[in-house]
């Protein structure tokens, strides 16, 4: 159902100055915590956002809040006792989240140029843990919460891609040298650090604090 909504909000016709009706994040993660292994992996996340913005003090700006609702997926892995990275951790639950965002722009639809947001999850958490001769693997499950705290700037991607514009019109032969790793540098907008507590599943219980880098719209 969730699916659907974002298909059917992101299709319909965008009323006069309305932030963009879905957002979506990916970002690098890694997690470490007193008494619990280090986690390395990857986030995703898909919400439906509700808000409308309204004049700010600045001339030309636009702020307001906005909530969103939606899912989210972890999925990394942890070095155990007899291998690097052999424990699987995977975590997946439903997401609230509340911004404050803010734009130099106004459109139908606008992703806003600056986004800071704190979210929460209660999570199902999911260990696996191969066979070994001197230990029994197998899955586990665990039930946790998770709480974010982040920044989104998406004006620092359209800055770097109104200078890789400009360096390709000035046709420098080092072209390709320059702009490729300016715009794989200009998906890099998403900053977040979180604390998540989670039962024992495969590795025990334990509070874990972690940090993201990623992309966010």
């Amino acid at each position: 159902m969730l699916a659907v909504s974002l298909i059917v909000m992101a299709a319909s016709p965008a009323p006069e100055g309305s932030w963009f009706p879905v957002s979506g994040r990916g970002a690098f993660t890694a997690f470490v915590g007193p008494n619990a292994p280090l986690v390395l992996g990857a986030d995703l996340e898909a919400l439906a956002t509700f808000g409308r913005p309204s004049p700010a003090g600045a001339p030309e700006t636009w702020h307001g809040f906005v909530l969103g609702v939606g899912v989210r997926g972890f999925f990394g892995a942890s070095p155990w006792t007899f291998c690097d990275f052999c424990l699987s951790r995977q975590s997946f639950g439903p997401l609230v989240r509340a911004s404050y965002v803010r734009s130099s722009r106004l459109k139908p639809w606008t992703v806003p140029d600056l986004g800071l947001w704190v979210q929460a999850s209660p999570l199902v958490v999911r260990e696996n843990l191969p066979e070994a001769p001197l230990t029994s693997g197998g899955t586990r499950l665990a039930f946790g919460v998770r709480v974010d705290l982040g920044v989104t700037l998406v004006a620092w991607t359209m800055e770097i891609f109104k200078l890789v514009g400009i360096i390709f019109e000035e046709g420098s032969s080092e072209v390709g040298a320059v702009t490729l790793p300016l715009f794989a540098l200009a998906f890099v907008n998403h900053l977040g650090v979180s604390w998540e507590y989670s039962g024992q599943a495969v590795s025990p219980a334990a509070h874990r604090f972690g940090f993201s880098l990623g992309s966010s719209f």
